[in-house]
């Protein structure tokens, strides 16, 4: 197997710490709006929209290498 395909198989120990924040995020949604009921997958895409939000804004991408000629 090449580097390139090990790089892109998911890390099995960051993809069970980001579900994990998404379930701390949306109970914490959750409580916040009165624990209603019949709601948790709402509770959970917006807790996961949240936190990807928040990672592409602490790691921008990186810049183009444009060189001026």
């Amino acid at each position: 197997m090449s580097d390139a395909e090990n790089s892109a198989r998911p890390d099995p120990e960051a993809e069970q710490d980001l579900e994990q924040a998404i379930r701390e995020r949306a109970f914490l949604l959750w409580e916040l709006e009165g624990r209603p009921e019949g709601r948790e997958e709402e509770y959970w895409h917006r807790a996961r929209e949240r936190i990807e939000a928040e990672t592409h804004a602490a790691y921008p991408p990186a810049q183009a290498g444009h060189h001026r000629t």
